[in-house]
């Protein structure tokens, strides 16, 4: 008996330590009027929500990009989760299309009131932040073991873990009257007010027209216009430049004249056995700058398509295309009826969209594709007059097997036959031999300079002979011309390797499939990456091309895993030094008159300019920014990249009122990128570099920086000569903007409307998961 009254009190306090503190009800101002969704909440949800919750990374998958998403609620399961099956899809407006099909896919109500209380999940945790606004410790929504709260009790015991965790996630508060705004809504029953928005008439005019052309019931047309949607299924269309408006090209159930009704397909290239139609539906999410990428419809577009598609004789006669299952994945066999030419310069036409499709496709988070790039490189593209597989009319169906992409595995292959595959380097090694023997046929003093490609004739005014990719970790952005300096390497892309990347990143990658598909698509990219990276050597001196390949992988392990076989083809460009990559880019920019960029473009003289005591103009901050970018010249840049960033943007408040903006950019110089794993034993931060860019850049936002005219001088001295003290950091806070800044919002939508005001049709919200973790307050 003594022993049980001992145990009693141990008893109590171990349950009272286990309990958990119950939820306080919440407290808002409750505004008296019908709060409008359109005109009072959405603009709320836009500046301060979808910044976080707008694509497969949205935490808990709650995109409040638009009512239906905030309707659809949230979900438990990671889409980025390793594993051995794959799992159903859960794209917004696809895959279901109201409530009762989101409950079925354990998608719960963030808006409805728990059980037994008045409140919602969603009001809990804008409750929470303003009873605890305190930003403390790091905050990182894509790396952070995030609770996806189901219910009360969850609820509870996460708030008493993390008080300081409310909404929004790691930033200031909302203002009090978006607050209470907000909250009166949630607690009217978070009713939409949306009503149905009548297509323009210019831009319905042209719709008929387009859907027309797609849906003709002549083969010829059934064959083209399934090419070209399977090309341009994640397309940001636009029929006025002037309107906010954006369409997406879908296979819908119903045609013109009826509601659209989606077909599902995990693929753009699955079969549809019941009739479709192609159609045109508006976007109904707010644009985020992650997935927006426009792709222009108008008059002379309809006309492009009929001139290259239409009225050129096809040398096969058209057929309805396969969907078999074990090839639909493979272009180059699928759409063989089609002549060569046209696919490519179909292509080409709007080549800054097809790349960008590569890194802002349906990943949303791009370190699958990423990590397998450099952070800085320049691409070029075969013309198609010197592009052997579009005039030998064999080349190319004699090579079909050779030309396989592995995403004909489908969604779900085993682990057995995914490694078979890479190991199998068989078929790449043979398409390199028949396509140095068909090269050797057509050109056996090499190619000239002249297959280079010199820019778009469909419209000569965008500039996209070369395009800049830059990685930002595990985002990146493509660029129209030459920035930065001469990169570590170049690529060359023709159309068989064009249509391969395209069809292994964008249409036939799949976010919800297994772990080996996802391995099999990044281990894939090594080769295609190499194949572009040869194109290029082709150019050089046959002596220099092993050297300056092994140069790009150092290592043994990336040696070896990096398979090149360097063709027997001579040079067809004289050179007068033994720095053959930056006399070719020298040639190559005089051919395809490329300007330089003027800030991080050194050249062979460069002097580097002292830091000025004051700066009165553009050109002075301009000639100390070059200066910046000379490799490893701050350790502020090992500073930013240690706190993993790589991307602020730099406003610079002019003191007659004009404000200047950069992307600050920081390049890591990479031994290799030839292995999955442990990327941080493969970096060499003495060759980092940062790169200024005027505008804005990317579109995950590392930090904002703000700096008046008359403190450039201390400004540049503390990027030149940061040292990791106290004081410098102290230095540093004046002029980044921490995530703990109580102006931070004001801040970020400074930056916002700015970029809206120098890209109206390219501009979408940024996003700030990657913003940099730590509060400092």
């Amino acid at each position: 008996m003594k022993y049980q009254i001992l145990l009693l009190p141990i008893i109590i306090m171990f349950f009272a330590a286990c309990s958990v503190k119950p939820l306080e009800p919440v407290q808002y101002e409750l505004n008296k009027e019908e709060i409008s969704f359109v005109n009072q909440i959405k603009p709320i949800l836009d500046n301060r929500c979808v910044s976080c919750h707008s694509c497969y990374n949205s935490p808990c998958q709650l995109k409040l990009s638009s009512y239906e998403g905030l309707k659809r609620g949230a979900s438990k399961e990671d889409i980025y989760a390793n594993r051995l099956s794959a799992s159903d899809p859960t794209r917004l407006f696809v895959d279901a299309i109201n409530e009762k099909q989101w409950r079925e896919k354990d998608f719960y109500s963030v808006t409805q009131d728990l059980e037994n209380t008045n409140e919602s999940i969603m009001m809990q945790y804008l409750f929470q932040k303003i009873e605890n606004p305190e930003i403390i410790g790091k905050y990182s929504p894509e790396k952070d073991e995030l609770s996806c709260v189901q219910d009360k009790d969850e609820l509870e015991e996460y708030f008493e873990d993390n008080p300081h965790k409310g909404m929004p996630y790691g930033f200031p508060a909302l203002k009090k009257e978006e607050y209470n705004l907000l909250m009166t809504w949630l607690k009217q029953g978070a009713n939409s007010d949306i009503e149905k928005i009548k297509t323009p008439t210019k831009e319905d005019f042209l719709i008929s027209k387009f859907e027309s052309f797609f849906n003709k019931k002549d083969i010829k047309y059934k064959v083209s216009a399934r090419y070209i949607y399977e090309h341009l299924f994640l397309a940001h269309i636009s029929f006025d430049d002037n309107s906010e408006n954006f369409y997406e090209l879908v296979r819908s159930r119903t045609p013109r004249g009826q509601k659209v009704e989606v077909i599902p397909t995990r693929f753009p290239y699955d079969e549809i056995k019941e009739p479709f139609y192609y159609r045109f539906q508006k976007i109904k999410s707010t644009i985020v700058h992650k997935t927006h990428m426009v792709y222009k419809m108008n008059g002379n577009r309809l006309q492009r398509y009929k001139d290259l598609f239409i009225k050129p004789k096809w040398d096969i006669q058209p057929y309805l295309a396969t969907y078999d299952k074990n090839v639909v994945a493979n272009a180059l066999k699928v759409f063989e009826q089609i002549p060569a030419k046209t696919r490519y310069e179909f292509l080409l036409d709007d080549i800054h969209y097809i790349i960008m499709t590569f890194i802002r496709g349906p990943v949303c988070k791009g370190q699958i594709a990423l990590n397998v790039i450099q952070d800085h490189f320049w691409v070029m593209f075969l013309d198609p007059k010197y592009d052997a597989s579009l005039f030998d009319r064999y080349f190319l169906h004699d090579n079909i097997e050779n030309l396989s992409v592995p995403n004909q595995l489908g969604d779900n292959p085993n682990i057995l036959k995914t490694f078979k595959i890479l190991d199998n380097y068989d078929l790449a090694k043979q398409y390199n031999k028949n396509k140095s023997d068909v090269y050797k046929k057509y050109y056996p003093n090499g190619l000239p300079l002249k297959a280079l490609w010199k820019g778009n004739s469909f419209d000569k005014t965008k500039n996209d002979s070369m395009l800049t990719i830059y990685r930002h970790f595990d985002s990146a952005s493509v660029h129209k011309g030459a920035l930065g300096d001469i990169p570590k390497t170049l690529w060359l892309i023709d159309y068989p390797l064009l249509e391969r990347i395209y069809y292994s990143l964008v249409a036939g990658f799949d976010v919800f499939g297994n772990t080996p598909h996802q391995l099999l698509v990044r281990k894939h990219m090594d080769r295609l990456r190499i194949e572009g990276e040869s194109n290029f050597l082709e150019f050089l001196p046959k002596s220099s091309r092993k050297e300056y390949f092994n140069s790009w992988y150092q290592g043994w392990l990336a040696s070896y895993l990096s398979v090149y076989n360097p063709s027997e083809l001579k040079s067809n460009i004289s050179y007068d030094s033994s720095n053959y990559k930056e006399e070719f880019v020298y040639k190559a920019f005089d051919y395809l008159k490329i300007k330089k960029d003027p800030i991080n473009f050194l050249g062979k003289n460069y002097k580097q300019s002292a830091i000025k005591k004051e700066y009165k103009t553009k050109k002075e901050i301009e000639e100390t920014l070059k200066t910046l970018t000379l490799a490893n010249s701050s350790e502020f840049v090992r500073q930013f990249t240690d706190s993993e960033s790589n991307l602020g943007y730099l406003r610079i408040k002019m003191n007659n009122k004009q404000d200047l903006v950069y992307t600050v950019l920081v390049n890591r110089w990479h031994n290799n990128v030839a292995l999955l794993f442990d990327e941080e034993s493969r970096l060499d931060s003495s060759k980092d570099r940062f790169n200024f860019i005027e505008g804005f850049v990317g579109s995950y936002p590392n930090v904002f920086i703000e700096v008046k005219q008359d403190d450039l001088s201390d400004f540049f001295d503390l990027l030149k000569n940061y040292q990791d003290t106290p004081n410098h950091l102290q230095r540093i806070l004046k002029y980044s903007i921490n995530r703990a800044n109580k102006d931070f919002w004001d801040k970020y939508d400074w930056f916002d409307k700015e970029f809206k005001k120098q890209d109206k049709l390219n501009y979408g919200i940024f996003d700030l998961n990657r913003y940099i973790s730590e509060a400092i307050n």
